[in-house]
This record gives C-alpha cells, structure tokens and sequence, in this order.
C-alpha cells in the first residue's frame, strides 16, 4: 500500500476528528490519536497511559522496550502497553502507522474491561509477518475506505475503526481458548425468507413453486414443505395472498385500472383475479373500490 506522507496526514486527521469515540455494545473506546509517518526515524524513550498499537509497512529496525530489543519489519505489528518505557530505534526511517487509545470503563461490559486490562500484562506484545492477520487486513480497509469516501464518511469509518479496535484483544491476548461459539440462524427459516421476498418483488410475473425452487437451488418438494412447516399454509396458498395483498394496495393508493392492477399482480385476466379477489376478500374489486370510496368522502 502506497501513500504518500500528505496522504497519511488527510487520512488520520479525518480519523481524528470523525473516529476519536467508538461506541459499541460492550467495548468503547476513547481514541486519543490516529497517526502515521513515511518515514519514522529514531524517537526518545518515552511511556503512555494508554495504548498504542503500531503496524509496520517497511523499513527496518529495532522495538526497544525494557529488556527486549526486539527486530521491526514490514508486516510487524505490536502493542506498547501502559505505563512501560519503550523506543523505536531507525536509522533507515520506518513507513508506519499507530493508534493511541484507552477504554471508556463507563460505557464498557466488565468481561471488556477484564480482557482489555489483561492485555496490560499480556505477554504476547510484538508479532512478526502480520500482513494476514486480521487487525491489519482491517486497518488498511480502514485507510482506503478513508481515502475513498466521498458520501456518508462517518457511517463508512465507523463500523471499520470499532472492528479495529475490538480485534486488538483477541491479537494480544494471551488468553486464546477456543472461538466463541455464535448461533446460526435456523437455515430453513432463511429460505422462506428468501422466497417470500423473490415473491413479494416478482409478482407480475409466473411464481411457480419450481420457478422459486430453482431459484434458491432446492427441490421444489423441500420448498413446499418448508411452507407448510414455517408458515401454516401451502405455496400456493400463500403467493395468493400475496398477490390479493399488493392488489389492495394498488387499488386503495393508485388511479389504476383494475385491468392493469391485475396484471400487476400476476393474474392473466381480469375474470380470474375477480374470482380470486372475491373469494379473498368477500367482495370483487369493483365493489371493494366502491365501499371504500364512500367510507372517504364520509370522512
């Protein structure tokens, strides 16, 4: 990734200004600056109170922080923990990028300030050849989508600038453990979802049940089952409804003619969509229109 020094600095200064409160469910983080340099040269021994996180695009030399003296290179990414004296040493300069930040303890879970605070004593502070890792792969998203926006910045960087900050934990942590187990929608229930949206945008054309099967690449029998097990009626059934729903609608909120509403709503002529908005309904369409006309003009 290739930015030059101006790049780096419109990029951060709009971090800073749009990404410094990262609110979330049960981690927020107060950002105390986003930075980078093309070339950082050898910086004094110096501490923080907060975090800072540094990734490493090239260049070479050393990390420095009590007795570690530790080789940088490009794809290095490490952590300097709070309150811990520590030196970047370059003569070569390094192409970097760092962010500072603390949590918000008010506004974050106590199982987020637990982990965040363990990380203070984490031994795992430094890592080698991260160009895959998450955390960068997220950071450099970061920075392009930064240069990129030109609409709705804010809701671009946001989402991106808290997956950031939340992935450091599970980069630093000691603490590995097996992957929290998240529960997965019931796969059946997203199918009928899926067909019922296909119907519901596609119904002036023919809405065979193979037509929809195919669509969501199962078998027409698995569709219809799923129908009569999510929803308590048959396939057929409910695209009928379906088309009677949008039919009074087009007739309650447009000028139509009941000949176009008709086929609108995928019936091939006007005799079968009276019989079936009758039998529906209680009353053909005419005189649904009717009655709904004279309930208007007593109000």
């Amino acid at each position: 990734m290739e930015f030059t020094q101006q790049d780096l600095n419109h990029f951060n200064a709009v971090l800073n200004d749009y990404a410094a409160n990262l609110s979330g469910s049960e981690l927020s983080f107060y950002v105390h600056y986003w930075g980078g340099e093309k070339k950082l040269y050898t910086n004094h021994v110096h501490k923080h109170s907060f975090f800072e996180i540094c990734y490493v695009i090239d260049g070479n030399g050393t990390y420095e922080e009590g007795a570690h003296r530790l080789p940088i290179g490009p794809g290095t990414l490490f952590m300097s923990r709070p309150h811990l004296k520590h030196q970047i040493v370059s003569e070569e300069g390094l192409y970097i990028v760092f962010v500072a930040f603390e949590l918000i303890p008010a506004e974050s879970s106590k199982e987020g300030l637990r982990r965040f605070r363990n990380l203070e004593k984490s031994r795992t502070f430094f890592l080698r050849d991260a160009q895959s890792c998450p955390a960068v792969l997220i950071w450099l998203a970061l920075l392009q989508q930064v240069a990129a926006s030109r609409h709705f910045l804010e809701e671009g960087i946001l989402g991106l600038a808290r997956a950031l900050m939340t992935s450091f934990e599970s980069v630093f942590s000691d603490q590995k453990g097996p992957a929290k187990t998240v529960p997965v929608p019931n796969s059946s229930s997203t199918l009928v979802h899926r067909a019922k949206l296909y119907i519901r945008d596609n119904l002036a054309q023919e809405l065979t049940l193979s037509t929809v099967a195919d669509y969501l690449h199962v078998s027409s029998r698995h569709l219809s089952r799923l129908f009569g097990e999510e929803l308590g009626q048959s396939y057929s059934a409910y695209v009928r409804k379906e088309r009677i729903r949008q039919a009074v609608s087009l007739l309650t909120t447009t000028d139509w003619s009941i000949k176009r509403i008709a086929e609108e709503t995928g019936f091939e002529t006007v005799h079968y969509f009276t019989t079936v908005f009758k039998a529906e309904m209680g009353e053909p369409p005419g005189q649904f229109l009717k009655k709904l006309k004279e309930q208007t003009e007593m109000f």
